[in-house]
């Protein structure tokens, strides 16, 4: 599958070393990311152009419902559910279909409140926005 979709699976659902941080970008322990995120809804967009809506329960269940950077903006909007949980200074995530099944592994930054950035190396990130607090996921 798309690298991009195996980068957001930490995001999935939705996150590994960030893309030059800015110096006030906060890293996030593997533990950190999934509690911040854990209940939370959420956007995300990657530098490749994919697109789309991931959230993730307590519990790791995470739903994602994505467009790749390939498909045109009338194209069906895809879907998948994986699993999420955090290892060491990661997150990681693994999908039913994205990235073959393979699980990934992220660093997630802090860049302001709400906004944070999940990455694998310096050239592949995504960049994801929590929702309002009044679409919170289940919180098991």
């Amino acid at each position: 599958m798309y690298k991009s979709i195996r980068i957001f699976a930490a995001a999935a659902v939705a996150a590994s070393a960030v893309a030059a941080p800015a110096l006030a970008d906060r890293i996030l322990s593997g533990e950190e990311a999934h509690q911040l995120l854990a209940g939370q809804k959420f956007t995300f967009a990657c530098v490749d152009g994919t697109r789309g809506e991931a959230s993730y329960t307590r519990s790791g269940a995470a739903t994602a419902a994505y467009r790749l950077a390939t498909a045109g903006d009338d194209a069906a909007v895809q879907q998948d559910q994986g699993r999420v949980h955090a290892e060491g200074g990661n997150v990681c995530i693994r999908w039913n279909n994205l990235n073959g099944g393979s699980e990934g592994c992220y660093r997630m930054t802090e860049r302001r409140a709400g906004q944070y950035r999940i990455a694998e190396g310096a050239t592949r990130w995504c960049d994801l926005t929590i929702r309002g607090m009044g679409e919170r996921a289940e919180r098991n």
